[in-house]
């Protein structure tokens, strides 16, 4: 694989950083700033793991 890989670590302290946000009363730019790289840590690892699929599967056929 090339790049970057997104690990199940990283979504999990994006989640982490968000939830702290939001509990410790950050204000609403940051808490959506954090939202919002979340959303994108989770959708990078969901392509990421289609890739993969895809990968596999084509080396199957």
């Amino acid at each position: 694989m090339d790049g970057v890989e997104i690990t199940n670590a990283d979504v999990a302290a994006a989640r982490r950083a968000w939830q702290r946000a939001v509990a410790g009363g950050a204000s609403e730019a940051r808490t959506c700033l954090l939202y919002d790289d979340l959303r994108r840590v989770i959708s990078a690892q969901a392509q990421q793991m289609a890739d993969d699929f895809r990968l596999r599967r084509s080396r199957e056929a």
